[in-house]
């Protein structure tokens, strides 16, 4: 399931690599209107492609814990079944996950809309060294709730899958939280594992075609959604487990 909804989102990512930006000579107030222009379209593109593909992946990563709760509790189990629920938890199981990415975006956002400001406000082309360094502090201080943030959303679609319950699988949050240094080891390890599997699509850098190189990646991004999940599932048993014990 993971690799055939990673095919049909091929041609939809692929649509949305087209942006690039070259920053004009002509003056500082055509680079900045050029700018204007370029972070709009890219804002609305991203939004539009970012839901579209969180809610259709959702089929995806529902499918998966499903299957892999269903292989610990040693039920036997149909795909047709699994995602026929899956399409039947389906408005469930998208709000989560565009949830998901929403929160994710908040937390990556505030460094670079820092700096779209500062370069707005600019009346050259030299950005002064203090927006500069304000900006990696920023990035920094984004990456560090990343690593708590990233991590914990995984959990939400497992916490749905195990529940039935919206507001049970919000209490991931707070469960990731109480156990902080488990969950950024966690999300270290589903990030270098999923790295590991894109190396691969490195190579489709040297293919001019972007939908042949989207189809080439998808099989590679579909192993990686089920590895993710997957773990994610096992990670989310685990830390309700202990807590349980404790």
């Amino acid at each position: 399931m993971p690799i055939l909804i990673a095919f049909i989102l091929a041609p939809i990512n692929t649509s949305n690599n087209n942006a690039n930006f070259q920053f004009p000579q002509e003056s500082a107030e055509v680079a900045k209107e050029q700018l204007r222009n370029f972070v709009h379209d890219f804002v609305k593109d991203a939004v539009i492609f970012g839901i579209l593909t969180s809610i259709i992946q959702a089929i995806s990563s529902y499918s998966v814990s499903r299957e892999v709760l269903d292989i610990i509790r040693q039920k036997d189990y149909q795909i047709t079944q699994t995602v026929f629920e899956a399409l039947k938890n389906l408005p469930q199981a998208a709000f989560l996950n565009v949830l998901s990415w929403m929160v994710t975006i908040l937390v990556v956002a505030p460094p670079f809309v820092y700096l779209y400001s500062e370069i707005m406000k600019a009346e050259s082309f030299t950005i002064p060294g203090s927006v500069v360094n304000n900006f990696f502090f920023l990035a920094i201080v984004s990456l560090l709730i990343l690593l708590y943030v990233a991590p914990a959303s995984l959990l939400l679609i497992p916490a749905y899958v195990k529940t039935k319950s919206i507001r049970s699988a919000l209490k991931v949050y707070r469960l990731a939280l109480n156990k902080l240094f488990s969950t950024i080891g966690f999300g270290i390890f589903v990030f270098t594992a999923m790295v590991i599997i894109g190396l691969p699509t490195m190579l489709t850098r040297f293919i001019d075609n972007q939908l042949l190189a989207g189809i080439i990646k998808a099989p590679f991004n579909g192993l990686s959604n089920a590895f993710s999940m997957t773990a994610a599932t096992l990670f989310y048993l685990s830390l309700t487990k202990e807590i349980e014990e404790e």
